[in-house]
């Protein structure tokens, strides 16, 4: 099967190990590979994977222009294999002329971590970087979803949403990380909102798993890998598992972020 894996962290080898175990300390969950993109795409290569869309957090505003040069320039050499979103701070100084410039450099969207960046989803400042980013078509894979922290509730992403119609969102995690029960019944109506598979399968049965994928419109989930934190052959072996329907599957494993892809930009 022809598989998109819409969710890979990816960092410069002089410093991958440390930025991956950085992850497994914050979730305190045991990472699985070691954050380069060759091992990315080896594993990703042997679980059948075509193509990454792939990023990176910038922790603070001051290292968000690095990471994407970094992104950027990876992205560009590997045009085939890889699909590249950069990195925002909602602290930035000027967030629309990076987003053209990022827009020129090829990258279709941002990502964005509140946990991480220690920012509420909803607060004056993300609304600001929401607004620029829906004013330029481009959208936020976002993570959603952590009760330890106050930043990236469900209900805020949905705040956000109500007073950005026009704002496109991957919601990550099958909508919010450790409750996606809660998640769904805030963010699955809305029309603008997608969702990945990632970081979730491992802890939901597959049969939980398919239930809570359903809630969102079959046109709005995308297969995903959360590489480094979880090895692309073992997702893409959780994925099969799930129960789904054939005609399921295929939107999940690549129609539906193709399609997704392709209305973003002329280009895309």
């Amino acid at each position: 099967m022809y598989l998109i894996d819409s969710h890979a962290h990816i960092y410069p080898d002089a410093i991958a190990l440390k930025a991956s175990r950085s992850i497994a300390d914050f979730y305190h969950l045991a990472v699985q590979e070691d954050g380069r993109l060759s091992t990315l795409l080896a594993r990703g290569a042997q679980a059948g994977i075509t193509r990454h869309l792939v990023h990176s957090v910038a922790i603070t505003p001051d290292r968000a222009a690095s990471i994407n040069d970094y992104l950027m320039r990876t992205v560009a050499a590997e045009p085939s294999r890889l699909i590249g979103f950069g990195a925002l701070h909602p602290a930035m100084a000027d967030i629309p002329a990076e987003l053209r410039r990022l827009r020129a450099g090829g990258m279709l969207g941002v990502k964005v971590h509140p946990d991480f960046q220690r920012f509420l989803l909803d607060g004056d400042e993300s609304l600001a970087m929401f607004t620029a980013l829906a004013d330029a078509d481009m959208p936020a894979l976002v993570h959603v979803g952590d009760p330890r922290h106050p930043y990236s509730q469900p209900e805020r992403m949905a705040n956000v949403l109500q007073k950005l119609p026009t704002l496109k969102v991957i919601c990550a995690h099958l909508g919010g990380w450790s409750v996606w029960d809660e998640a769904w019944k805030h963010l699955a109506d809305f029309p603008n909102v997608w969702v990945d598979t990632c970081s979730s399968l491992y802890a939901l049965t597959p049969e939980h798993a398919a239930a809570v994928i359903r809630h969102y419109d079959g046109e709005h989930v995308f297969f995903a890998t959360d590489y480094p934190m979880w090895d692309p052959v073992e997702e893409r072996a959780r994925f099969d598992a799930l129960p789904l329907t054939q005609p399921e599957r295929e939107r999940i494993a690549h129609l539906n972020i193709e399609k997704f892809l392709k209305e973003l930009t002329p280009h895309a």
